[in-house]
């Protein structure tokens, strides 16, 4: 199978993951900025943008199988990666199934915790929307919500271009990967394991990983190197732009001393 991918730059491999719903694109500010330092890689997940679907389910395992692969065709034996969302799910899957090709981790507005019974009862009525009114009805619906309130007329333009390219998804790669989200285990244990650099980003009025959630994983990491968001909902790269690249920017730093 394909992984779509875009690559910029020379150096040591920055992995950047996407998130449910979204492609390799809304790395595009942060390649630009990362890359006169940096080798950037920007997948896209599979069933995401170019590339190929798997042939089975998308469950984490698979997806985080197809994703080392593709780091072993890039040649690349150790990395940074960094996931938003969806994207730090698999980056947790990833760090825990192939270890030594992770030397340090980013969760952006992502979670270690596995999901509580309402979250996968909403995660439940969203495969039941999607397969009765289809991906692009429930896209429109999905993306203004991940930004706060007060952001979504600033953001209105990223929106609307989060929403086409959503709007594009097969309605089984959505349906397979809110399944995948639902019923990934907790990372807790993993987290207290984990001894090498972890960032994590999360926003204060972020309503996918409520604050509180966020804050309770915080003492089960070894090496925290932690930024919270203010005014921010599920989007801090556009939401908070600069803050979330000087966050990246001084993590990998840090991390590559």
């Amino acid at each position: 199978m394909i992984i779509h991918s875009e690559e910029t730059g020379k150096g040591y491999p920055v992995v950047l993951l996407h998130g449910y719903g979204e492609t390799h694109h809304i790395w595009n500010n942060y390649t630009n900025k990362l890359s006169p330092k940096y080798r950037v890689l920007t997948p896209d997940l599979p069933g995401f943008g170019k590339s190929d679907a798997l042939p089975y389910d998308h469950s984490l395992d698979v997806v985080a199988n197809s994703i080392y692969d593709w780091l072993k065709k890039k040649n690349i034996s150790e990395c940074i990666m960094i996931g938003h969302s969806l994207g730090g799910y698999v980056t947790l899957e990833i760090a825990k199934k192939f270890p030594n090709i992770i030397s340090g981790i980013g969760l952006l507005h992502s979670s270690a915790l596995a999901d509580t019974e309402d979250k996968k009862l909403g995660r439940e009525k969203s495969i039941e929307f999607i397969q009765k009114h289809g991906v692009p009805k429930f896209i429109e619906s999905f993306v203004p919500m991940l930004f706060m309130e007060e952001n979504r007329a600033a953001y209105s333009a990223e929106i609307d271009k989060l929403v086409e390219e959503g709007k594009k998804i097969p309605e089984k790669i959505m349906t397979d990967y809110m399944l995948a989200m639902r019923d990934r285990s907790d990372s807790r244990d993993f987290l207290l394991e984990f001894e090498k650099p972890l960032l994590f980003i999360f926003g204060e009025k972020d309503t996918s990983v409520p604050l509180a959630r966020s804050k309770e994983q915080i003492k089960y990491i070894q090496q925290p190197y932690l930024r919270s968001l203010p005014d921010t909902g599920h989007m801090g790269m556009f939401e908070k732009e600069e803050e979330v690249y000087k966050a990246i920017s001084k993590f990998i730093e840090v991390t590559l001393k």
